[in-house]
């Protein structure tokens, strides 16, 4: 609902919703919720090195991060009632690795610690009040820069070292680095041509940071992996091309295997491995 809203059409919101499923929130489409859980315990390995005092309070009262699941699980949005601090999240979260989510829950934490260690000490209470945190916080923009280090500080292989509780290796954390950060520079060029054209400062995105556009900017210039997908595109026109005119099949094959040839030679080059 957060796409098509933003994006205000279906198309380019089902887009922008299956490259977020299948490279940054896939841990949450399984059949079950296990790899959220794990997580959601590196989360309490995080609270424990940026906020010892909770760590102890939460593991004391025996308190699992359940609180903290809606928050992973739909970014915040469902805990929210503000669609412009929801888009602003969204904003942010769509330019960092899987796990920022649980980077932000854990600045959230730390943000409101003198206010948590004043809870009554009981489970209910304590529970309860963490599910509230998102409604109670009005500093996002602070909570977003500090995950943002947080993340740096405490990347997800540091933190599984720590708490010994290794993610799957097909969890999106784990191959973040193999897809979609090898499709960054490419991926939003084609879902920012599905925005519609507004005026400025109307759409939920205008008043995105620039230091992040700029640094896709840097990111897209020199990528050479946009010369792999525009040659591969290239051939496999010219073999849908042979195929629609009916020329001989033997033109046809000669076009694919153009294609294969292409995308051959520049994975040797750029040190690709199918």
């Amino acid at each position: 609902m957060t796409y098509v809203s933003v994006f205000g059409s279906e198309r380019p919101a089902i887009e922008a919703a299956k490259m977020t499923a299948l490279f940054l929130v896939r841990d949450a489409m399984s059949s079950d919720l296990e790899n959220v859980l794990q997580q959601l315990r590196l989360l309490y390995v995080l609270v424990k090195m940026i906020s010892p005092e909770i760590h102890d309070m939460l593991t004391e009262l025996d308190v699992p991060a359940f609180f903290a699941i809606s928050w992973v699980l739909t970014w915040f949005a469902h805990d929210l009632d503000d669609f412009s601090t929801i888009c602003r999240i969204y904003d942010f979260l769509i330019t960092m690795p899987p796990m920022q989510a649980v980077y932000m829950a854990a600045a959230m934490i730390k943000r409101n610690e003198e206010c948590i260690l004043a809870y009554e000490r009981d489970f209910a209470i304590v529970h309860t009040e963490l599910t509230k945190l998102p409604l109670r916080t009005n500093d996002w923009a602070v909570i977003i820069e500090d995950s943002y280090y947080m993340q740096i500080d405490y990347p997800p292989t540091k933190l599984q070292h720590i708490g010994k509780c290794c993610l799957p290796k097909m969890s999106a954390v784990t191959t973040y680095d193999s897809t979609w950060k090898r499709l960054d520079p490419v991926r939003p060029l084609a879902i920012e041509s599905l925005l519609p054209r507004v005026k400025d400062g109307c759409h939920p995105l205008a008043s995105a940071p620039k230091v992040l556009s700029s640094a896709t900017d840097e990111k897209r210039r020199g990528n050479r992996m946009a010369g792999v997908i525009d040659l591969t595109n290239t051939a496999q026109k010219a073999r849908n091309l042979a195929l629609e005119y009916r020329w001989p099949l033997m033109v046809a094959t000669v076009a694919s295997a153009t294609m294969l040839m292409y995308v051959w030679l520049l994975m040797q080059q750029l040190q690709i491995h199918p």
